[in-house]
């Protein structure tokens, strides 16, 4: 069962990506989905998944945040990935809904590094 939902948690995870990737490129060239479906309802059901997948795979391991260092590192940067989106596709002007629009994928790559490593310091082991 933990592999099927395992399975689903990283599908999700790789829809989301890929649907924040063309919703920002979209944005980049001035050409913004006008579709309440591709703009609300396509993200956050894929969004919903994973959260709901996510708390699934913790219960079913026994791991939670505050207890595992790289559970709250993980869950503080997708805090700061949905922030960081909001910006991207809801502020103001040019430059700053861009430059969150690639820090969002930074820490999308931060969240992935930690997933995959548990680890909160993926990048220790790095260039060494």
């Amino acid at each position: 069962m933990f592999t099927l939902v395992h399975a689903i948690h990283i599908t999700a995870a790789a829809l989301a990506l890929t649907v924040f990737v063309w919703r920002g490129w979209r944005m980049w060239c001035g050409e913004l989905p006008t579709a309440v479906l591709w703009r609300r309802i396509v993200p956050d059901s894929i969004d919903t998944l994973l959260l709901i997948t996510g708390v699934t795979m913790m219960v079913m391991l026994g791991q939670y945040p505050l207890q595992q260092a790289w559970l709250t590192a993980k869950l503080s940067a997708v805090v700061i990935y949905i922030a960081l989106g909001f910006v991207a596709f809801r502020g103001r002007g040019a430059r700053l809904p861009r430059i969150a629009w690639l820090l969002a994928l930074l820490v999308f790559a931060y969240v992935v590094m930690v997933a995959h490593t548990r680890n909160a310091w993926p990048f220790a082991g790095l260039g060494g």
